[in-house]
Order: structure tokens, then C-alpha cells, then sequence
């Protein structure tokens, strides 16, 4: 598949907290991030109870850890952007959520104490993560043993897919890192410690329109992403989920979002 990968040398996280500051309103409005078809699939692998300490990683606005509140002791929700938080508070405060709090910190240095959580979630997040290692050994630090691990995120069917779709990720949002193959997802949560107990594969079509504005992109932006998308051969563009109308203007593309458990030993 043509393209090549994406290459940011971040020291900070900077990049994301500006791209979900920036966008947080449509974030907190958006129908896919709130209820998509990922939530359900998590709250079934997390399996949430009143004895969990339950963290969302990354929460954003705050999906998954509304979602978690009432079946769980207490859920703290970290994420980078205020202004995203901002929006997880009002909405907790509006629903009641007594046993929600939200506070700002970055993946990969999680400010909590050692074996302090049962339950550790992120959701659409990860593949914005520049040193995923350092995520994961974050969250099995601060998971008790017997604790588990259940992310949802996009990826790739292949290597040579992911080179195409990093690209293609990056230019609509800055903040995209890497979406990984299952195989390396496993890879990299093995290394960590972690036992990889089950996964699903949950499909998502996003509409090209919505996909653009949602990040903020500008006319340029959209014409630079047509022109990466329809550069692609035929059966490149299947490989990547693109979708065309009869007139040949993209109009959404298709992707895998991976469901994962992972207990701690």
C-alpha cells in the first residue's frame, strides 16, 4: 500500500491537549464517541462491580467513565485536555454521578500510588499515545493483582496497512501516533506482563464529512486527505475500508475497532 508512516518527535503531550482542547465541544456532542458500538463490547469484557476502583485513561469527555459510575465503587477519569474534563464534570453533575471525579494527567505517567485500581479502561485513546509501553506499565503498576485492563481502539489489518493509515490519521489530526495490528497490540501488552484473555473486532463506518470536522480540519486539510485516499489502487483502497459514492468522491471509510482484556497476575 503506497505511503509512508507519519514521523513526530514529541517530547510532550502538547500536541494532544491542543487538538482536544480545541475540539472539545464537538467531542462531547458526538453520537459515535458517547454511544458507539465499542461501549457495550467494553462494559461486557470490564465486567464492573461495587468492590472495582475503576480508572479511565484518556477519558476525554468522559464516555466509558459515565458508563462504568454506577456499576462501580468510585471511577476517576484522567485525561490531558481541561476542556475536554470540563465537559465529563458538567455532565456528572447533571446526571448525578456522585462517584465520578476527573482530573487532569498524562497516560503515561499515571499520579497514582501503586496497586490502588481493580479496573483500568481507555477507550479510542491509545493509538494517540506517543511511548505506549510506558502506558501499559503504567496501568499494571497502578493495577492490584487479579486487576484487568480493557481497552477499545482502531486497527489496522496489516503493517502495510497502518503505513497508509497513519498517514492518512495524522493529516486529519496531529495527535494521531500509531494504529497498531492486533499482533502488535499483543506483542506489547505481553512484554508488559500482562496475560491477553480475550478480544473482538467491532466495526465502525465513519462518514468522511463528520470524520473531517470533527478534528477541526480546514478546506486544505480535506483536499490533502482525498488526494492521499484517491491515489490508491482498487483493491488498496478495499484494504484501507474506503468508501466511494457512484460519482467516485470519498465518502466514508471502514475500520476495526479491537476490544481487549488483559488481567494483571
Amino acid at each position: 500500500m503506497a505511503g509512508a508512516a507519519h514521523n513526530r518527535d514529541m517530547t510532550d503531550d502538547s500536541s494532544s491537549r491542543a487538538q482536544f482542547n480545541a475540539n472539545a465541544s464537538k467531542y462531547a456532542a458526538s453520537e459515535v464517541h458517547r454511544h458507539g458500538p465499542s461501549l457495550p463490547v467494553l462494559l461486557d469484557f470490564a465486567a464492573p462491580t461495587q468492590q472495582d476502583r475503576a480508572l479511565d485513561v484518556a477519558t476525554g469527555t468522559g464516555n466509558a467513565a459515565h458508563a462504568l459510575a454506577p456499576f462501580v465503587s468510585e471511577v476517576v477519569g484522567l485525561d490531558l485536555a481541561d476542556q475536554m474534563l470540563a465537559h465529563a464534570r458538567r455532565r456528572a453533575q447533571d446526571d448525578g454521578q456522585t462517584n465520578a471525579r476527573f482530573v487532569v494527567g498524562s497516560a503515561e505517567a499515571l499520579p497514582f500510588a501503586d496497586a490502588c485500581f481493580m479496573l483500568v479502561t481507555s477507550r479510542h485513546a491509545p493509538h494517540h499515545f506517543l511511548h505506549l509501553d510506558r502506558f501499559l506499565a503504567e496501568a499494571f503498576r497502578v493495577l492490584q493483582g487479579g486487576g484487568r485492563l480493557v481497552i477499545a481502539d482502531q486497527i489496522s489489518p496489516t503493517p502495510a496497512a497502518q503505513l497508509w493509515m497513519d498517514e492518512y490519521q495524522s493529516t486529519r489530526d496531529p495527535s494521531h501516533h500509531a494504529q497498531r495490528t492486533v499482533e502488535a497490540w499483543r506483542e506489547l501488552a505481553e512484554a508488559a506482563g500482562f496475560v491477553w484473555t480475550q478480544h473482538t473486532l467491532v466495526p465502525y463506518r465513519l462518514d468522511f464529512m463528520w470524520w473531517t470536522a470533527q478534528s477541526g480540519c480546514t478546506p486544505e486539510t480535506v483536499q490533502r486527505l482525498r488526494a492521499h485516499a484517491d491515489a490508491l489502487s482498487e483493491s488498496e483502497r478495499q484494504a484501507a475500508g474506503l468508501e466511494y459514492d457512484a460519482g467516485g468522491q470519498l465518502t466514508a471509510h471502514h475500520e476495526q475497532m479491537m476490544v481487549v482484556r488483559l488481567e494483571r497476575p
